[in-house]
């Protein structure tokens, strides 16, 4: 079984609304109180879902945690009914969630997702480049070679071997990330893959390291790739099959598809002291009044509009400062426009008056997906709230 590593709570949440976000969903997360996260989802043909999140290790999951959730969820025709844990599900809640079509996820779960689906860069930018947790493996058999065996790897280069193994370790851990300080922006890119050097240094040099001082992970494969090599009989072929184990490329581009914008709320919509409700497009230029604009060579906008009400009885405020966008792990600031903003009423939004602004970030043109989150420092809580009718055009028109 493959088992995701263990996120911080609410890096977790975010994950999980990322992947949605992948599947062409537009979601929001809120926090429910009690530690619990609720992540909505809407695709554009209509298909709602719902998710319940509870990301603490140390949670088990009993039957009376979801029933009121999954009650809710049927009762307002949401299609995808899910809820995620880091923590474990009791067996009563499986069978619970058999009976009721509600898809749970946990760490087991997801890490099969992301090893079947290829998610690791998406769970690298939330973790220190860790994307599974590591176990030891025991086997019950001593690891001996058959006596003929071991007389043919000994005539074998295991040291070049072990070299041309180390160097696609190597290449493989060599995806470096940037320092994010371009146009205005501020964030750190991620590094390299740090668990490469790890497994380089366990790597055997000989039989008899081989033998015993390898984790059986590593021996099983080494021989497995030895004796491949003997029954083609020239270790001439080893370079061109190594070769051929070495994996994707990675660097795919967002292309001409916009990126999946996704927003994390700071408090639930029922207690927050502003509600937002958003929507957001990708463009490669943008227009306000008679100017047009353009991102830095290698950058693309989004654009996010909002239209804001404070829930109370006094203005409520959401300042543009306060307003990032994640994307692969850095944070964008909003980016400055000359003679232009999108928020000339200072960020303070009046009890029912629903006043539309806007801003927008620049991102890479190989982004695909992106949080809007709001920074600690923004005076009051913040709820968003998706939904498509909210403009994304700077001029009023969209």
């Amino acid at each position: 079984m493959t088992r995701l590593v263990e996120l911080e709570p609410t890096k977790f949440v975010r994950f999980l609304s990322d992947l949605w976000t992948q599947r062409n969903w537009q979601t929001n997360a809120q926090p429910r109180g009690e530690g619990r996260y609720l992540v909505q989802g809407q695709r554009g043909d209509g298909t709602k879902g719902l998710m319940l999140v509870l990301p603490t290790v140390e949670t088990t999951v009993e039957t009376e945690h979801i029933k009121g959730f999954v009650a809710h969820a049927k009762k307002r025709g949401v299609d995808t009914v899910v809820v995620a844990t880091q923590g474990e599900f009791a067996d009563a809640v499986r069978g619970f969630a058999t009976n009721h079509d509600v898809t749970l996820f946990d760490r087991d779960e997801l890490g099969e997702t992301v090893a079947d689906e290829g998610l690791e860069q998406t769970v690298k930018q939330y973790t220190d480049g860790d994307v599974f947790e590591t176990a030891e493996v025991e086997f019950g058999l001593p690891f001996d070679l058959p006596e003929p065996v071991e007389d043919a790897l000994a005539s074998l280069p295991i040291a070049a071997v072990r070299e041309r193994l180390a160097g696609l370790i190597d290449g493989r851990g060599d995806a470096g990330g940037g320092d994010g300080d371009n146009g205005g922006n501020s964030g750190d890119g991620g590094g390299g893959d740090s668990s490469a050097g790890s497994l380089r240094d366990r790597l055997p040099s000989s039989v008899d390291d081989l033998k015993s001082g390898s984790p059986p992970s590593v021996r099983v494969v080494v021989v497995a790739v030895l004796l491949l090599v003997l029954a083609l009989g020239s270790v001439a072929v080893l370079g061109p099959m190594l070769d051929g184990l070495g994996g994707s490329s990675g660097g795919g581009s967002g292309g001409d598809h916009g990126v999946s914008v996704s927003a994390l709320s700071s408090a639930s919509a029922d207690s927050a002291d502003v509600v937002a409700r958003w929507n957001a497009r990708t463009t490669d230029t943008l227009r306000v009044g008679n100017q047009t604009y353009a991102p830095p060579e290698g950058e693309r906008f989004v654009v996010v509009g909002f239209n804001a009400t404070a829930t109370g009885d006094s203005p409520g405020s959401l300042s543009q400062s306060a307003l990032v966008f994640e994307s692969d792990g850095v944070r964008y600031g909003h980016q400055p426009l000359s003679n232009a903003t999108g928020f000339d009423n200072g960020g303070l939004f009046a009890p029912g008056d629903d006043a539309h602004v806007w801003t927008v970030f620049t991102v890479p043109t190989n982004a695909t997906t992106g949080t809007v989150l709001v920074q600690p420092t923004n005076e009051d809580t913040v709820a968003f709230v998706h939904d498509d009718a909210v403009s994304t055009d700077p001029n009023g028109d969209d």
